[in-house]
């Protein structure tokens, strides 16, 4: 269900911290479903409401975010 994402960064300085943010927006207002069978999505309904908007930092993160 979910992909793979894979990035490289060039040109960072060793002695700064950054941090790496990630948006995932929906394409459109459906909700879909793996259909083994068919290897193949399709439509299941009507998508949920988008949640708040929230940073989550990964828990194994050296970066901690502060608000």
């Amino acid at each position: 269900m979910f992909l793979t994402v894979r990035v490289s960064f060039a040109g960072c300085r060793a002695e700064a911290r950054y941090a790496v943010l990630l948006d995932v927006v929906p394409v459109d207002g459906k909700r879909y479903r793996y259909a083994y069978h068919r290897y193949s999505w399709l439509v299941a309904g009507k998508a949920d409401r988008p949640a708040p908007a929230r940073l989550y930092p990964h828990p194994d993160s050296p970066f901690a975010l502060r608000h």
